[in-house]
């Protein structure tokens, strides 16, 4: 059987097609609702890869409150430190949305790594991504002022499209969990920038009049 993951998932998209013939004999394809658990302490150890639909990773505090960590969709995985047995306990993966994914056995992937080792290659690649971007959320959340926090989070989008006009890649309530604040004070930010004719917003999407001034935006 075919599977949608391997042909969109970055890990595998350098592969031969006998490869990803190999590849599809291990992998389980699964149709998941909306608050579906699927990587706790409790599950076993396996690569999730998102074919439709999108994932939350998430971290618990010691209150008990979630800190997002990022919202996965298509292409995207998560599982990984499991397989490699360094797995944070507090982590959790659950489903934002109903969503089609695909799961890889520790045990299969490990054997793929040895058969297929510019997969570790690309691992390596994409998971010093994800640190990438943990290390900026820490960077977002060292700052007590929420405005200086989603200033640059809105400049950083910028500069990673290339462009002033970025689309936010979650919804605000989930940036407000990723931001480590609530849906209204992001609401309150995004009208003061705004009115200081800094921004223009139209759903998700944010248009950076003054990038220069944002750097300086303090209130």
């Amino acid at each position: 059987m075919v599977h949608s993951c391997t042909a969109v998932v970055p890990l595998f998209k350098n592969l031969t097609d006998d490869a990803r013939t190999a590849i599809d004999a291990l992998t389980h394809e699964h149709q998941v609702s909306k608050g579906t658990v699927l990587i706790s302490p409790d599950t076993a150890a396996q690569l999730l890869v998102v074919a439709q639909g999108k994932l939350k990773t998430y971290q618990l505090a010691t209150n008990g409150k979630e800190q997002l960590l990022r919202v996965d969709g298509r292409g995207d995985y998560e599982g990984e430190a499991g397989l490699l047995n360094i797995a944070n306990p507090n982590v959790y993966t659950e489903a934002l949305t109903t969503a089609t994914v695909c799961t890889i056995s520790a045990a299969d992937f490990q054997h793929l790594l040895m058969q297929q080792p510019q997969i570790s290659l690309q691992l390596l690649t994409e998971n010093a991504r994800k640190m990438q971007a943990l290390e900026k959320q820490a960077g977002y959340l060292g700052n007590d002022a929420i405005n200086v926090r989603l200033t640059r989070y809105l400049l950083d989008l910028r500069t990673a499209a290339g462009k002033d006009t970025v689309t936010v890649p979650m919804a605000w309530t989930q940036l407000a969990d990723y931001l480590g604040t609530t849906p209204e004070t992001i609401s309150r930010t995004l009208k003061r920038l705004a009115d200081e004719r800094l921004v223009q917003r139209k759903g998700k999407q944010v248009t950076i009049l003054n990038a220069e001034d944002m750097e300086d935006f303090v209130w």
